[in-house]
C-alpha cells in the first residue's frame, strides 16, 4: 500500500512513503479504536460534556438510565462525583469500577452547592442525639463539639473546637449577609457561649439542652442573645 505522507513547502517532488501492513495488525488496531470508543463516546441521547455533582440522598449506581435497570453500587449522601455525560431524561454516567454506571439526577445537585449540601447532609443526621457537655460525637455533642464535627466530617474542614475559639476564628459578617452554612454566635453575659449553624429561612441547627435539633433565631429567646455570625466556608 502507498501512502502520502507529507509535502514539503519549498521542494520539489512529493515525498512517498511504502507501507507493507498486514491485515491482522490493521484488524487489532481497529478493535481497540472500537472498545476506546464505546467507554469514552456518549450515547444517542446523551450530552457529551462533564458534570461535577453532590450527592443528596444515599444514590444506587444502574447499569441504565432507569430504575429498572440492576444496581451495581451506590454513593453515600454527600459524596461529589464528576459524570462523564447526561442523559434526555436526567439521568448521569459514570465509569464505576471499570463498568458504565447511571444515577438518578433527582439524587444530585450541582457541586457549587455541593458543600453546604453535604454539610446539611451531615447536620441532619444527628438530629435528636443528647446534649453532653465536653462531648465531640457521634453518640453526643455540645455545641461547638457539634459544629467542628459536622465539618470535618462533611468537608473535610477543621475548626476549633471552643464557641469563644470558633467565633475568633471566623470571618465576621452582617445579620444580612447571612447565608446557610455561616455560624451564629451567642453571649448570656459573659461572652460566647453558644454556638449554631445557620440553615436558612431565619433557623440554625445546634446542639443545646435539649439535643440536636432546629431553633428558630429571628425572635424570641435565641434572637435576644445573639452575638453575632461567623463564617468559616465561603460556600
Amino acid at each position: 500500500m502507498r501512502l502520502v505522507r507529507w509535502v514539503a513547502n519549498g521542494e520539489k517532488g512529493v515525498h512517498v512513503l511504502t507501507l507493507k501492513s498486514s491485515k491482522k495488525c490493521m484488524a487489532m488496531l481497529l478493535v481497540i479504536i472500537l472498545a476506546v470508543s464505546v467507554l469514552i463516546l456518549p450515547k444517542s441521547g446523551e450530552a457529551a460534556t462533564t458534570y461535577k455533582m453532590t450527592t443528596t440522598v444515599e444514590s444506587n449506581i444502574r447499569t441504565g438510565d432507569s430504575v429498572k435497570y440492576a444496581i451495581i453500587g451506590y454513593y453515600k449522601a454527600g459524596t461529589t462525583v464528576t459524570f462523564n455525560a447526561k442523559t434526555k431524561n436526567n439521568w448521569y454516567r459514570i465509569t464505576y469500577k471499570g463498568k458504565v454506571g447511571y444515577v438518578s439526577g433527582k439524587c444530585l445537585a450541582p457541586y457549587k452547592a455541593q458543600s453546604f449540601t453535604a454539610l446539611n447532609v451531615e447536620a441532619k443526621k444527628h438530629l435528636g442525639k443528647k446534649y453532653k457537655w465536653g462531648a465531640t460525637g457521634p453518640t453526643s455533642f455540645d455545641c461547638s463539639g457539634y459544629t467542628s464535627y459536622v465539618f470535618k466530617q462533611s468537608i473535610n474542614k477543621v475548626i476549633p473546637r471552643t464557641a469563644k475559639q470558633q467565633y475568633n476564628a471566623s470571618t465576621k459578617i452582617k445579620a444580612n449577609q447571612l447565608k446557610a452554612g455561616d455560624l451564629v454566635f451567642f453571649n448570656y453575659g459573659s461572652g460566647i457561649a453558644h454556638v449554631g449553624i445557620y440553615v436558612g429561612s431565619g433557623k440554625m441547627i445546634n446542639a443545646q439542652n435539649n439535643g440536636v435539633k432546629y431553633d428558630n433565631i429571628s425572635s424570641g429567646y435565641w434572637k435576644r442573645y445573639i452575638a453575632g455570625y461567623g463564617r468559616v466556608v465561603n460556600f
